[in-house]
């Protein structure tokens, strides 16, 4: 989920707010990641997901940082409108891949060729597909190299953003700018489709820019427009009107009410409190011939 163009107007307004990540700075803390995100982007332009997930794992242990991967479960009911729009879209594109699949398989020119399959890398960018099969093998490969994860019974963004409110995390890896309205601290963000590039961003700073308090911050993010509000404001007049006093129904975005048992099935918290498997070399070996990974990697991944 995205607040509407709250990206856009960060970086032409704020722009000293958005920064690399320096990740050697952040040793010690502990960052959940969103890895829906990371997957559908992978997969959008035919990276292997689970190299993806390989690497920045990597990094992040190199720095010193832990990472927690949280899975998303069900939709939940309040987001049923948009996830059947979404499923529509997705339709409506994958039926035009397979229309163009069919065409190429007939005669065309150099030139034809070429427009189709730049048509195709199009819609595969706007429609990605992750399968059950990417899921289990992330899975397997998270628990041969030691790394704690659990699925969420709803959004991960809602088990994240619980997290960083009780402090349990300092940071979320995600594409997802609503999680600053979450009340998440610090918001990492892959600029690149293998997430070998982060930016990060600051709550704190935000809300300086913006002369805000989190209260209006996420009024004005439920006046922009998310996947649980209607909104269509400009961000501006949106920051303006909750500057104003304008206040509308966030507790979804900050959690009012919300407690662990809610949003983590029992098994999941069983999981949670058992913590991380015991690293397997065995497999982390695997994974890297099968997918010719770096020696480098291998030593991390298999600590």
């Amino acid at each position: 989920m995205g607040i509407k163009r709250l990206n856009g107007y960060i970086k032409s307004k704020l722009p000293h707010v958005k920064k690399v990540a320096v990740l050697a700075n952040h040793a010690g803390e502990r960052w959940g990641v969103d890895i829906s995100c990371l997957l559908y982007r992978a997969r959008g332009v035919s990276l292997t997901p689970v190299t993806v997930i390989a690497s920045l794992i990597v990094r992040l242990r190199q720095a010193g940082i832990t990472p927690v991967f949280i899975f998303d479960g069900k939709p939940p009911a309040a987001k049923g409108a948009t996830v059947d729009q979404r499923r529509a879209d997705r339709q409506i594109i994958h039926q035009e891949m397979a229309e163009i699949r069919t065409e190429l398989g007939a005669e065309h020119t150099a030139t034809e060729k070429a427009t189709m399959e730049n048509r195709m890398a199009e819609l595969q960018r706007r429609a990605p597909v992750v399968t059950n099969n990417d899921k289990d093998e992330i899975k397997r490969f998270l628990y041969g190299a030691g790394v704690q994860f659990i699925t969420a019974s709803g959004e991960a963004d809602d088990v994240l953003a619980f997290l960083c409110r009780e402090g349990t995390l300092q940071g979320v890896v995600s594409t997802d700018m609503d999680m600053l309205a979450r009340g998440v601290p610090l918001l990492v963000t892959p600029e690149t489709n293998d997430a070998t590039t982060l930016s990060r961003i600051r709550l704190a700073d935000v809300l300086a820019g913006f002369r805000l308090t989190y209260e209006q911050f996420v009024e004005a993010c439920m006046l922009m427009g998310s996947d649980y509000s209607e909104g269509s404001m400009e961000p501006r007049e949106a920051i303006e009107s909750a500057r104003g006093g304008t206040t509308c129904d966030g507790a979804i975005l900050k959690g009012e009410g919300v407690a662990w048992a809610d949003i983590v099935s029992q098994k999941q918290q069983e999981k949670w409190i058992a913590g991380p498997s015991p690293v397997e070399p065995e497999t982390i070996a695997t994974f890297a011939t099968t997918h010719k990974w770096p020696a480098t990697w291998t030593a991390v991944l298999a600590k």
